[in-house]
Parts: C-alpha cells; structure tokens; sequence
C-alpha cells in the first residue's frame, strides 16, 4: 500500500464531504500504513493552518461518526500546498516534496472537473512520477465519446502499456457495499442465479433518486446534468455488476479486475442501440421547479426555487435534474428484459437501488418484486404479492457467505487505489461504451426531440405518463414512483 497521498482540488465538495471522512474511517480501523501522509492541493492561497481548519470542520460536519482520534490522526499527517495541476513544474515540486525521492511512490487523486484532466495527466507524467505511484481519476471519463475517445489515446500516449497500472477512473458506486456483494449474492448460491434471467425477470430498474436539490454545485451540475452527471457513469456500472454473466474465477472469490472489466464489457457490448424512434419514446428528461425538499438529513425539507431560478444556473441551458432510459440488452440471458434506469434531484426520497419485477406465474396478476437497496449496508426485500410474503434478508441470509469488508464507498475507493486494485475502476473500454449507448439520447435531448417535463421539487417526479413504449403494469408504475 502507497503510504503518500495527494488530493488535488483538496477545498472541494468530494474531498471536504467523502474523501477526508474516508480517510479517518480508515484510520479508525488501522487500514492505513503508521507512515501515512495526506498532501492536499488546490488553486486556493491558504497557509496549512488554515487548511487544517478546514479539514477539521468538514471532517466534524460530514465524518463525525468516526472516532475524534481517528480524525485527529489524519489531521496531524496533513500538510497542504496551493499549485497548478496542470504546470509539470508544480507537480514536480510537489511531489518531491510528498514522497521525499523515487523510492517514494505516491497515489495522486484527481477530484477535478473533467476539462481539467487532460492537462493534469500531462503535467503529471511531465514530473515524472515515482515508480510503483498511481494516479485515480474521478468520473466521468470524458464529456462524451469523442472526449472519452480522446482521454485514452492521451493515457496510451504518456504512459504506454503501463496505463492500466497507473491510471485507475474510480467510480464509488463500485465501492457501496451492496454491489461489493452483488457478485456473492448471484452466484454463490443457485436460487439467484436460476431466476436471474428474461425468463423470470419482466423488468430491470436501477434507480438512484436523490432528495437534495444542487448543494452548492450549481456550476458544475449544471454544466453536466442528471444523465452526465450520474447515469452514464454510476448507474451503468451498477447495471453491469448487475446483469453480467459469471466472472471467470468466481469460484475462488473474487475474480480479478480484468476478469470484471471483460465480462461487464461485453453487457454493454450486447446493449440494443437506440434509434431517434427508440430515443422518443424510450427516454424522459424533466426538472424541478418550486417547492419543499424532503424532510431528510440533508435536504432538510428546504424551500428551492425553480431550477432555472438557482443561483449558478444558466436557464438558456436546458439542463435536465431527471433523466430516464429503458434499455434492452440482445443476449441469451436478457432477450426480452427492460432494463429502465432513472435518476433525479429534489425527490420525494433519497432511495438507490435495484427493483427487479418478476414476470406473473400461472393466474397471478402481478410477479413477485425483489428490492436490493445500495445506500447500504444492506438492504433487501422480497415481496411475493401475499398476505404474509414480505421478508428482509442479507447478502449472508442468501448465500452463506460474508460480503468484503464493510467500508463506505470512498472507503472502498481510497483502499483500492492506495493499494493499486483497480477492481473499482471503470475501464476506459467500459466508458466509451457507456458514452456510445447514450449518445444518440444526449443528440436528441440537446435537439428538442424529447420534451422537457417539469416536477415540483419534494415530489415523486414528473407526473405525466411515460411514452408509448415504456409502460408497465399501473401497479409496478405507483409502486416504482413510491417504494
């Protein structure tokens, strides 16, 4: 395990709410080397003091459910220097002064804004990282296919066949523990596995509906939007872990990063790609306007403007806050299977997970429902549609087995790119893939084609009827807006 660590955009929303929090959750259970070091960066012109202060009041805000000593352990190994990322002579200086020396290799995390990253790779290799160092990319991985296209010639470019080794875009959905366990829960015992097909499974739905409005991200989000922002990266990478077929050497636990990165390659392989017919009538976008957020930890049931009215936001831009697609995938397990993915801000709840709707047996009217929640840690629910049919179970109450360690997602994350795992990296391969299947939905939706519906933020979410083509059973339909 790397014992240096730098986290450019260190004042950042990711690193102040999840990275340093992840850190002392780490801390806390002794999964860091005695030798740690934190050097955080960023564009900011602040004195290491002054830094500290802020790290110990994101660290009591959003990481107080860790041990004060463990917080307090991270803070005594943080230092911070204000530079350029993109200036080789920066990094270079920087990372001299994090791993003191070659012998030193050191794991850099690029919390930056997309447009930034190629210039922080160049500046990087520039500076001539340490051997055995590791850079982690947060997603996405470029702004659309060109762009995704472009970032990996770039990587082959300055770092040859060792890209793949050094340069990991991580995804956190991969590190929630649920999907950490989904690989267990499908095949280490025959019951999932058996049902888990076209044949029994009507519908497919990744769901990641969030009750906080824009947080202070107004510039980024709405630059990006709910479909860049989060079903492109995140929910693709759920369905993958989701739907594909079984590893090569998952019967010796976990298989290896390569064996994931192939088998979830050819899932996004088989998706049906979508027409502009298949785009109008397969797809939605919509946004909030006035109202009361939930009545949640975090939105706090917060009175919002409309959208457009936020401040930050650019109304001209027609930036969607919800975004929903139903997908097919042309394989033998899944010919015949929606696969909806949907995803929206300023909802009725905060709720992440998989609904998957069993096809009626013999007179019943309506198939059995299984819930798998990914907010964690673990959430699953089997509704058989009787009297006396709901029961809650565990990844261990299935399978017999315990999941991996139970970190939070960053947790996961941070773990693995200090140690060089990349089994919570999206794969470049992976990326261009996602982009492909959704670019004909972001061309149409930038076109006009597919109108713009609106939603009163707290609410379940657009109100009017899916397109002809996208509706299931009215049951599934109330109870998929609100389970």
């Amino acid at each position: 395990m790397n014992a240096h660590l730098i986290i450019f955009g260190a004042t950042g929303d990711l690193a102040g709410r999840f990275l340093l929090p992840a850190l002392a959750e780490l801390a806390a259970v002794d999964a860091l080397p005695q030798g740690f070091s934190l050097m955080a960066s960023a564009t900011r012109d602040m004195s290491e003091d002054d830094y500290r202060d802020h790290a110990e009041a994101k660290l009591n805000e959003h990481g107080a459910d860790h041990p004060e000593c463990a917080r307090r352990w991270i803070l005594d190994r943080t230092r911070y220097r204000s530079a350029d990322v993109t200036d080789p002579a920066d990094m270079a200086d920087l990372l001299a002064e994090t791993g003191r020396g070659q012998d030193s290799p050191v794991t850099v995390y690029l919390a930056l804004p997309t447009g930034l990253m190629p210039d922080a790779l160049r500046a990087l290799a520039a500076a001539d990282l340490p051997t055995g160092s590791r850079i982690a990319m947060e997603k996405p991985f470029g702004d659309d296919l060109d762009g995704a296209q472009e970032l990996d010639d770039l990587l082959g470019e300055l770092f040859g066949d060792d890209a793949a080794s050094i340069v990991f875009n991580v995804d956190h959905a991969l590190g929630m523990a649920p999907v950490q366990a989904m690989l267990a829960l499908r095949f280490a015992n025959p019951l999932p596995e058996a049902v888990w097909n076209s044949e029994h499974i009507e519908e497919f739905r990744v769901l990641w509906d969030e009750a906080i409005a824009l947080e202070g991200r107004a510039r980024f989000y709405d630059s990006t939007g709910a479909l860049k922002d989060v079903l492109q990266n995140h929910m693709m990478q759920v369905l993958t872990m989701s739907a594909m077929d079984r590893p090569d050497g998952i019967e010796s636990g976990w298989p290896n990063a390569a064996e994931l990165r192939e088998r979830k390659t050819q899932l996004l392989s088989a998706v049906r790609p979508l027409s502009a017919a298949d785009v109008a009538t397969s797809t939605r976008r919509a946004r909030y306007t006035a109202g009361t957020l939930a009545d949640e930890p975090e939105a706090a049931a917060k009175a919002v403007p409309d959208y457009i009215d936020e401040d930050g936001v650019d109304g001209t831009r027609n930036t969607e806050t919800f975004a929903e697609a139903v997908l097919h995938i042309d394989s033998p397990r899944w010919a015949g299977t929606r696969f909806r993915l949907r995803t929206g801000k300023a909802l009725a709840h905060s709720r992440k997970g998989l609904e998957i709707l069993f096809r009626p047996v013999g007179s019943a009217q309506q198939g059995a429902r299984l819930w798998i929640g990914l907010d964690g840690p673990f959430d699953v629910e089997l509704d058989l549609n009787s009297s006396s049919s709901r029961d809650r179970m565990t990844p261990m109450s299935l399978t017999g087995e315990q999941p991996r360690p139970d970190f939070s997602p960053y947790g996961h994350v941070l773990k693995s790119a200090l140690e060089g795992e990349s089994d919570l990296a999206a794969g470049p391969e992976e990326s261009k893939l996602a982009w492909q299947i959704l670019t004909p939905v972001l061309e149409a939706w930038e076109a006009g084609t597919v109108p713009m519906e609106n939603y009163p933020a707290g609410s379940a979410g657009p109100d009017s009827q899916p397109p002809a083509g996208q509706q299931t059973s009215s049951a599934h339909q109330s109870e998929g807006a609100q389970s």
